[in-house]
């Protein structure tokens, strides 16, 4: 695919983050053109202030026009909103495009009513930096878009392909994941508070707690539990602050998050 149109329908947080991911890096063949689609002009108006003269906008009837130059399109709306969204646009599908879904609970299937060539993705909000993590299956007729596609979506961080059957526990462990994070990094921040240190300081000790510890299982390639028993002196304070984790049960909590939110990630498809 060369000399590209990459036309981007829903300008939230998720496709914003893949639009920035993606301007950000340089991969080949780049795409010649990024159009991003909002439902107003206000909308457009923003966009245009934040990415310049790097991107075309358009917004309401206009769309079908910049769906009808795509070649390939970037579902970024609400789930809700797809079925909506795609009806409206409809004169501009012609059954050849390809079509990256950043939806959750949309199946493979689902979007084939669009076209066959689909490439379905779950990542999460880091993206916009750089440093997020991405799932992606596709339908057999997009396999021969595969190169293409993991080279644009690995700009967000990271990408990896999975079957479909994965896809709704990654998007409660890659979509969901870094709320979860965000707790577990208020927690750290807040037992700091409570034992004197000022707050700005204890965020910032959490976060990179957080951000260094990602990267010594990354770098090292050991399992948790081995870099997490490195740290436990015998009768020490980590072992000490752990077992009352085992004791409220935090491990599992945690996990039995992740379960919940597949299940509802589920559910969506199902609607």
């Amino acid at each position: 695919m060369e000399n590209y149109t990459v036309t981007i329908l829903g300008c939230g947080v998720m496709g914003t983050a893949v639009l920035s991911s993606m301007l950000k890096s340089s991969f080949e063949p780049f795409p010649q053109k990024f159009i991003c689609c909002t439902g107003s002009s206000r909308s457009a108006e923003k966009l245009k202030t934040a990415y310049g003269d790097r991107i075309e906008v358009s917004y309401g009837s206009q769309n079908v026009e910049a769906v009808r130059k795509a070649d390939i399109i970037i579902l970024g709306c609400k789930p809700y909103m797809c079925e909506h969204i795609m009806d409206s646009v409809a004169d501009g599908l012609n059954g050849k495009q390809l079509i990256i879904s950043l939806l959750a609970g949309w199946t493979i299937d689902q979007l084939k009513t669009f076209s066959p060539y689909i490439a379905r993705v779950m990542t999460n909000t880091p993206a916009k930096y750089g440093c997020g993590m991405a799932i992606v299956s596709f339908s057999e007729e997009a396999m021969k878009y595969e190169d293409i596609v993991m080279k644009m979506v690995g700009t967000v961080g990271k990408a990896k392909k999975l079957p479909e059957s994965n896809m709704d526990a990654a998007t409660s462990l890659v979509g969901s994941g870094p709320a979860f994070c965000l707790v577990m990094m208020e927690a750290l921040a807040e037992g700091g508070v409570r034992m004197g240190i000022p707050y700005d300081v204890a965020k910032e000790c959490a976060a990179k707690v957080m951000e260094g510890t990602a990267r010594m299982v990354m770098e090292t390639g050991e399992h948790p539990e081995v870099l997490k028993a490195s740290v436990c002196t015998p009768g020490g304070t980590t072992i000490g602050g752990l077992m009352v984790m085992e004791d409220k049960a935090v491990r599992s909590g945690i996990s039995r998050a992740v379960e919940e939110a597949a299940k509802i990630a589920s559910a969506l498809g199902k609607k």
